[in-house]
């Protein structure tokens, strides 16, 4: 008789990997715990295969609890480190209370959508006071933070007073490496305060190495491109910050009655 051919034998680890396992290693690797993962696929061959069933089921549900915790301090934690001050969601606006930001719904809740999708924002809003361009500005920075992105809200002012104080004492380098980092920054009430010269020059270090790195700015304003030579002290900063921050933007105008004034008007009118 003819000796039979020997079959060698097989790591079903490296011919058949089951479902179960596929999504336990996935999960591991997401939460970056290789050596669980490397241990788990070298043991699970020598596991019966109800034994196999019962921690496939239990390491998919830690998992899962795991990593939706993980999302969830994330983004908490971007929230916080955004400094918001105030946490306002796209959800919380009223976008037919005045026909300026009826017209800008469509495209506002584009950009925003995007951002969620995982897209940087970058977008100007020009309008008086009251109007909601901070609160939109906000929701886009909160949305940003759900997003994954490193988010900082700041004023014009602060930024500038933070910049000069760093100049004065030679630490310029750092203070500006504040407002390079975040992957968005939300820059809020440009024009409140007018700047002279040097303050420009600061603020433009600003916007213009964001700019060649290609993060996200948003910025609030009060006053309509053709007038920031009133913020800005040299005419030519001004032509150049506005050239640097709308390249990429998108630009919402708000006009009309403020929002405060409609909800006066909304109140009154109930109590009628």
């Amino acid at each position: 008789m003819g000796t039979k051919a020997k079959i060698p034998p097989q790591n079903p680890m490296t011919t058949i990997v089951p479902a179960d396992l596929t999504s336990v290693t996935e999960g591991l690797k997401q939460l970056k715990l290789q050596h669980w993962r490397d241990t788990v696929v070298k043991d699970w061959a020598t596991l019966k295969p109800a034994e196999q069933q019962f921690l496939a089921a239990a390491l998919k549900k830690w998992i899962s609890t795991e990593l939706a915790e993980r999302h969830t301090a994330g983004i908490q934690r971007r929230i916080e480190n955004a400094k918001l001050i105030r946490l306002q969601s796209v959800d919380q606006f009223d976008f037919k209370y005045n026909a300026s930001t009826r017209a800008i719904e469509k495209d506002y809740l584009k950009l925003h959508q995007q951002t969620l999708d995982g897209k940087i924002p970058h977008a100007v809003f020009v309008g008086n006071t009251g109007l909601g361009k901070t609160h939109l500005g906000r929701a886009l920075g909160y949305a940003a933070c759900q997003a994954g992105f490193s988010v900082l809200f700041t004023k014009a002012s602060e930024i500038v007073n933070d910049l000069a104080t760093a100049k004065a004492i030679h630490n310029l380098e750092r203070a500006l490496r504040k407002y390079r980092k975040p992957q968005l920054l939300l820059v809020d009430e440009v024009g409140y305060v007018s700047m002279d010269t040097e303050a420009g020059n600061l603020f433009f270090q600003v916007i213009s190495d964001r700019y060649d790195r290609g993060l996200g700015t948003i910025v609030t304003t009060n006053f309509a491109f053709g007038h920031w030579n009133q913020i800005f002290a040299a005419e030519s900063t001004a032509l150049v910050i506005v050239e640097r921050l709308t390249a990429n933007a998108e630009v919402f105008y708000l006009e009309g009655e403020s929002y405060p004034q409609h909800q006066r008007k909304k109140k009154n009118q109930n109590k009628r």
